[in-house]
Formats: structure tokens, C-alpha cells, sequence
């Protein structure tokens, strides 16, 4: 069991790693369906996965309407994670920021790029696939632990994400 401040911190770090994922994903698709052309294709997010400090809760909504899918409160989370759980969510948390602002400069980098330094820019490109697929894995599977479930959009993310690994 963690406290209530713990589990406060958990669910604002546990939404800001989906959220970073979030602002890189159709390029990460991208370059996913590049090398594995079978892969499927990632449908847009249905639903952001929020910290409600109001809702003193973690909260799936839907991005069209705002409507709330599912919310777990923080009591929950204080019932269902562990001390351990912090510091885990709070390195994937800044790894996969980490990988969002590496990704946006490569991405940029390659843009500018001509010749022979496209296709380093490529692997640059597919290397951080492969560690945000890693880490997106990860951050998913603490998600369903905190008691969320995924939507269509982060589902079909982490199976593209664990073909691409598998790949390895």
C-alpha cells in the first residue's frame, strides 16, 4: 500500500508518460510500418489518460466529447500499488520524455538532412523506435496495473510495439 500524496504523484507521472508517448506516436507508427510493413495500421487515441486532482482520480476520457470512460480514484491506487511503484513509473515517466524531446530532435535533424545523412537519420529514427517501444510496453502494462483499461489505440500500440521488438 502507498499513501494518498503517493499515489497523487503516481497517476500526474503515469499521464504525463502516455502523454509524451502521445505527442510522437504517428511518427513512431510511421516508422514502425517502414520496417514492418505488416503492421497494422495504429488508429488515433479515443481517450486521454488524465490526473484529475479534482476527481482526486486517474481518468479516461474521451477527446471528442470529454465524457469519462473510466476513472480510478487515488484511494485505489493507494489499495492497489506499492512503495516500489514510484520510483518505477517515475523512470519510465522521464525516460520516455526523454525519448519524446530525442525523437523531436531527430526528426527535425532529418528534415535538414541530404544525402547519405537521411538514412543516418533513418536509423537514429529506428533506434528510438525501438527503445520507446520498450518503454511504451512498460508505461501500458503499468497503466492496466493501476486499473485502466486500454483503449483500441493503445492496445494496437503495444502489440505494433512488441512485433517491433520482436523483430530484433
Amino acid at each position: 500500500m502507498i499513501d494518498l500524496a503517493t499515489a497523487t504523484v503516481i497517476a500526474k507521472m503515469a499521464s504525463d508518460a502516455v502523454g509524451a508517448f502521445d505527442k510522437i506516436f504517428r511518427g513512431f507508427a510511421d516508422v514502425v510500418a517502414k520496417k514492418e510493413p505488416t503492421a497494422p495500421h495504429v488508429p488515433p487515441p479515443d481517450f486521454v489518460y488524465i490526473d484529475s486532482p479534482e476527481q482526486k482520480a486517474f481518468v479516461a476520457k474521451s477527446r471528442k466529447t470529454g465524457a469519462t470512460y473510466q476513472t480510478v480514484t487515488y484511494q485505489t491506487l493507494c489499495e492497489t500499488l506499492s512503495g516500489g511503484d514510484r520510483e518505477y513509473i517515475e523512470t519510465l515517466t522521464r525516460a520516455m520524455e526523454n525519448y519524446q524531446r530525442q525523437w523531436n530532435s531527430a526528426f527535425e535533424q532529418r528534415s535538414l538532412a541530404s544525402g547519405m545523412d537521411v538514412g543516418r537519420m533513418d536509423a537514429q529514427l529506428d533506434y528510438l523506435a525501438r527503445q520507446i517501444a520498450d518503454c511504451l510496453i512498460k508505461v501500458l502494462d503499468f497503466v492496466g496495473k493501476m486499473g485502466l483499461h486500454l483503449d483500441d489505440h493503445y492496445s494496437m500500440a503495444r502489440h505494433v510495439a512488441g512485433k517491433y521488438l520482436a523483430r530484433a
